[in-house]
């Protein structure tokens, strides 16, 4: 099968709707399906799918495209990657050969090592009777063991790395998966005497692992170096396993280690997920605004929790995503606070979260002028202008100062303030040939109609590269003209515009005929107002008056 058939055979056994479910909480909306956009931040749902034309849009960022497409944007894979998990999930048989079996095949071997690497740190904890009694004296149960899959790296340099030799595994691979480290004397194992988490991919694909110490070496934990199949920012520990229960409760709890999260599943907070060592991104927050509305940020009572609580919150409101703010007794984590309080003394302090206005007056230690002023440039971050707002009237009543004074002070901020880029944005259809777009979204929807429309108008005189390009393309396709296909041969321009039209056609699919007439008569009626205009331009008396003739028919037989 070559690459067009294969393309074809996957993308026939998979339904869009269903798989970009998985990632995004999709909604029915008339023929369509709605959603938050996974690709940028929003807060108003923008990001449609058609299961009819099996293919995504989003009015607000532009990004478009097929199932294949979805995938490798998100998902960060080449386009031989991207088939390939597609192809698995469909049942398809990928090809022997092809130019990109060597990466394919690469890409593969590293998932394998690190499922034989994860089986094999099973095994060891198993072994090991001081790696147990460490996870019992923590109070981890032997089911959380089991549904996060830890395990056990042994002392010495070369454990690991003996056993995935002897299973005939290469020293290079082994590094390129990040089990292994090159130094002076060769390769040795990045892990050793570490209680081991598996770090998984939404799927549940061991991806990459966290190593944390048994005593009180340093660096109390260590994480996998970045790999063709892991990448830290954009990767969430527990997500697998909490993203039904994130879905369900429309809430999710973000906490900060590894044992946080597994001990808030223990006790019954299932949605609770944690980054991997690092601060909070921009990626973790957008994957986190698909499948929840709002979350609950939980930081250790200290200083360095406060500090943390506020750099998030900062990211938290330049993304427009909604977020309260749980700062937990002095020398507590969610870890120990379960344990030593239990289930209902964690679920009322959940209760008591602080609005981001909230948070920064309970922890500030300046003046209320400068309480104020923070707030404001906290502020200042969010685009959604309702949410900005409803911000600006709570910290003039928490403050104390009249609510003219703080926007006042906000619009100074908000002007002198250096702000990022914002997602380059929807292509813009002109309004002036609209006609052109809606005669192309026409012949979408409806490609039988093709024929008839191509018949009937002459390529050069449409003005949008783009709507010539388009239909020059479906022409070529013939009856196989549908939008998935011409999004093979698309490029990324056309791409949008090609999505967007099959998710809002802009007319009505019952009166499809009128809608090509009125487009139709409409593109003849601007062509003889071009054709009088030059005329005029040149003087020639006697085409003026042909043309203006002609358009005195043609508006009669338009009834106007």
């Amino acid at each position: 099968m070559n690459t067009g058939g294969l393309l074809e055979e996957i993308k026939s056994r998979t339904d869009i709707v269903d798989f970009i479910s998985s990632y995004v909480q999709l909604k029915k909306s008339g023929q369509n399906w709605k959603g938050v956009c996974p690709f940028h931040a929003e807060k108003t749902p923008s990001f449609m799918v058609s299961r009819a034309k099996q293919i995504f849009h989003c009015f607000g960022c532009g990004a478009g495209g097929d199932v294949i497409s979805f995938v490798m944007r998100h998902e960060n894979l080449a386009f031989h990657e991207a088939l390939e998990l597609l192809g698995k999930k469909a049942g398809v048989a990928m090809p022997a050969g092809g130019a990109d079996k060597r990466s394919i095949q690469k890409y593969e071997k590293i998932r394998e090592l690190l499922l034989e690497a994860s089986n094999y740190y099973t095994e060891k904890l198993k072994e090991s009777k001081p790696a147990m009694a460490y996870l019992a004296r923590r109070g981890i149960t032997g089911e959380s063991v089991a549904l996060f899959r830890l395990g056990y790296a042994p002392e010495g340099w070369h454990n690991l790395i003996g056993h995935l030799r002897r299973i005939g595994c290469a020293d290079t691979v082994i590094k390129d998966a990040g089990l292994a480290v090159q130094g002076n004397k060769g390769y040795y194992d990045m892990f050793r005497h570490r209680i081991i988490f598996p770090i998984m991919s939404m799927s549940g694909g061991v991806i990459a692992f966290g190593g944390r110490a048994m005593d009180d070496s340093s660096p109390k934990y260590i994480n996998s170096p970045e790999t063709a199949v892991f990448k830290k920012s954009d990767t969430l520990f527990g997500l697998c396993h909490a993203k039904e229960a994130v879905r369900k409760e429309n809430s999710v709890i973000i906490v900060e280690g590894y044992m946080d999260v597994i001990v808030c599943h223990q006790y019954g907070f299932q949605n609770a997920v944690a980054p991997l060592g690092t601060a909070l991104t921009p990626a973790h927050i957008q994957k986190l605004r698909t499948m929840a509305g709002s979350a609950v940020l939980v930081f250790d009572g200290d200083a360095a929790g406060r500090a943390a609580a506020k750099r998030a919150l900062s990211l938290i409101c330049q993304s427009n995503y909604s977020a309260k703010v749980l700062v937990l007794p002095d020398k507590e984590d969610p870890d120990s606070y379960l344990r030593r309080h239990g289930s209902g003394p964690f679920r009322e302090l959940l209760e008591t979260a602080k609005t981001p206005v909230d948070f920064l007056f309970e922890v500030a230690s300046g003046s209320k002028v400068d309480t104020v002023r923070e707030t404001l440039a906290l502020i200042s971050g969010i685009t959604d202008v309702l949410a900005a707002d409803a911000m600006l009237v709570e910290l003039s009543q928490k403050g104390g100062i009249h609510e003219t004074a703080i926007r006042a002070e906000f619009a100074k901020i908000r002007n002198s303030a250096a702000h990022g880029g914002s997602p380059a944005g929807d292509v813009q259809l002109p309004a002036a040939y609209n006609e052109e777009y809606l005669l192309l979204s026409a012949v979408i929807a409806f490609p039988e109609k093709m024929d008839s429309v191509l018949s009937r108008i002459d390529l050069n005189d449409l003005r949008d590269k783009s709507v010539v390009s388009l239909f020059k393309k479906l022409a070529s396709l013939r009856k196989t003209a549908e939008a998935g296909r011409v999004l093979d041969v698309a490029d990324a321009e056309e791409a949008k515009i090609l999505t967007r039209l099959s998710v809002a056609p802009g007319f009505d699919p019952e009166q499809v005929d009128q809608n090509i007439e009125d487009c139709l008569r409409r593109m003849e009626k601007r062509k003889l107002d071009e054709k009088l205009r030059s005329a005029q331009t040149s003087g020639d008396l006697k085409l003026i008056n042909s043309l203006l003739l002609e358009k005195k028919r043609f508006s009669q037989g338009m009834g106007t």
